[in-house]
């Protein structure tokens, strides 16, 4: 699915939004989060924290590239 396709899911709030995310950058957010914390339960919590922040800012922000903004918000919150 293309990222124009899952913000449009975040827009209509539809949960499948957090699934399709998942699916296509869930493997790249956990090793951003693995590579700061070092352990493997708390990146994955770390990337389900990512996914609560995600849903709370789309809407209002929509972002253009989808794999940049949430590798920020994994930053940070790792």
């Amino acid at each position: 699915m293309e990222d124009k396709q899952i913000i449009d899911l975040y827009w209509a709030r539809s949960e499948s939004a957090i699934a399709e995310t998942d699916k296509k950058y869930g493997k790249l957010c956990n090793r951003i989060a693995i590579n700061i914390l070092k352990d493997p339960q708390d990146s994955e919590e770390c990337v389900s924290d990512v996914y609560l922040k995600v849903w709370g800012i789309i809407p209002p922000k929509r972002p253009v590239k989808l794999f940049p903004f949430l590798g920020k918000i994994t930053r940070n919150l790792a």
